[in-house]
């Protein structure tokens, strides 16, 4: 179990020992961010840089930080925004590079599941806290005390849309088609062993086809599919991929319905979708229609700032900073402070309210929240009911 119980031990021995951790020697505290900046993917990036950097100007405006321990209140300061290209072998040489910076106390990011299992082994050995944004993947909560991430897992949100789907009562067989990495793969595998789990036969999945990050063309997997007659379309993937899965599916007059996740979650797979878009379900856990005051205050701030409104990467990344300044002041400024910090979150601290709602962790590192679901009507997502 990837428990982060023994940070909490591990500060208390420390302070008996008389061994104490120096905080690095500046007057801010600083983040960093690392997101793709190509790739399907890639249009998170700019809004992970805009919502970090909205969250840390809303912090300091109100007066910045003051670690445990100390009497002065410091800033938070953005110091890099790395692009690992969505590729392992990137995010493993930005891990190294930030883990050199004394400046850096802790990662926001990174986006995919495949870059963050890359980059856990060397940010948990050097112990700077890896705080993902979209890392969903199973096999994450296993990744290292010092790797935390504020979105539901696969096996979480697989088993929780393959019971909806089923309580719906109203599709028999289902076809799955996912992108072939680590994202993908874990969350088609936890959706269909949720369906085998509630009773679905594995016979009623009908399809299970695989593509590969930037495809552009569906034609075969999709041909297959349509040959099959699913109740209904499974997509596990990105929103890029998946709004041209969605038209494409229709090409060939496949007429099952979509359903998806968080992934298919953005303003761009309705867009670049069209009326293809039209109604897909997928579940997620933002909505500007969640009337709770934080929520409401934060959006209309960042509306009136940037000029548009914020949407599930901007609240994703907002509250990252957030959660990152409150485990700063109930843990400390150094490294293994915040880890610590964070790691309290939800069970000896209350949960931190922000754009998401309730925000905290069980003790593997992982984020305990409600999930919503929404259905593409009239080109706009809304609840479904």
């Amino acid at each position: 179990m990837k428990t982060k119980l023994f940070l909490i031990f591990a500060l208390v021995i420390g302070f008996i020992a008389g061994i104490t951790v120096s905080a690095t020697a500046v007057d801010t505290l600083g983040l960093c961010l690392c997101a793709p900046m190509s790739g399907g993917a890639a249009p998170w990036v700019k809004k992970s840089e805009v919502g970090t950097k909205f969250a840390i100007e809303r912090i300091n405006a109100r007066g910045g930080i003051v670690p445990k321990g100390k009497r002065k209140a410091r800033m938070l300061e953005l110091v890099e925004v790395a692009d690992d290209k969505n590729d392992p072998r990137e995010g493993a040489s930005i891990a190294q590079r930030f883990i050199d910076n004394e400046k850096i106390l802790i990662m926001i990011g990174p986006l995919t599941s495949t870059v963050a299992l890359a980059q856990a082994p060397i940010m948990n050995k050097h112990r700077l806290v890896q705080f993902a944004i979209g890392a969903t993947a199973p096999a994450y909560t296993q990744a290292g005390p010092y790797s935390f991430r504020l979105v539901p897992t696969d096996a979480f949100q697989g088993r929780y849309i393959a019971k909806w789907a089923n309580d719906q009562g109203k599709w028999k067989t289902y076809a799955v088609i996912y992108v072939n990495d680590d994202y993908g793969r874990g969350l088609a595998e936890v959706f269909q062993t949720g369906l085998k789990e509630i009773g679905v036969a594995e016979n009623k999945v009908v399809a299970s086809e695989a593509y590969l990050p930037n495809d552009a063309d569906f034609s075969v997997q999709l041909s297959k599919i349509k040959g099959l007659n699913p109740d209904v379309l499974f997509i596990a993937g990105h929103y890029k991929e998946g709004a041209m899965i969605a038209r494409q599916a229709r090409e060939p007059a496949c007429n099952a319905p979509i359903l998806g996740h968080d992934g298919l979650g953005h303003r761009q797979y309705i867009k670049v979708a069209g009326k293809a878009a039209e109604g897909t379900i997928y579940s997620g856990y933002f909505s500007l229609e969640d009337k709770r005051p934080y929520i409401q205050q934060w959006a209309a701030e960042f509306k009136e700032k940037l000029g548009y409104d914020p949407g599930l990467v901007e609240a994703i990344v907002n509250d990252c900073v957030e959660i990152a300044a409150r485990a700063i002041e109930i843990g400390g400024n150094t490294r293994q402070d915040i880890a610590i910090g964070l790691s309290t979150i939800g069970s000896y601290h209350p949960s931190v309210m922000g754009a998401l709602g309730d925000n905290q962790f069980d003790g593997n590192g992982d984020t305990m929240r409600d999930m919503l679901m929404y259905v593409v009507k009239d080109g706009v997502a809304v609840f479904y009911e």
